[in-house]
């Protein structure tokens, strides 16, 4: 399973950092295999956080191609796509 959380305006902070680490935990627990952290409106990222290592991250940014490895075997998708 794959899963893209796409952050608003409300997302941000202390507080909703801890939020959104409590959504992928749960996720990963359901049986999630990647988790998309979409931030479209402040730093322009897509963090991926797979459930074989949870605490490690892979920052995809602007002309870069994101992928959803294993969860999604083969798809890609430019990040610049995200942005317009």
């Amino acid at each position: 399973m794959f899963a893209a959380e796409v952050r608003s305006e409300n997302d941000y902070g202390e507080t909703a950092e801890k939020d959104m680490a409590s959504k992928r935990r749960d996720s990963f627990a359901a049986g999630t295999l990647v988790v998309w952290d979409v931030d479209v409106l402040k730093e322009e990222v897509i963090r991926v956080y797979r459930a074989s290592n949870p605490e490690q991250l892979q920052v995809y940014r602007r002309g870069e191609v994101a992928e959803a490895e294993p969860a999604v075997p083969g798809w890609t998708m430019l990040v610049d796509n995200l942005f317009v």
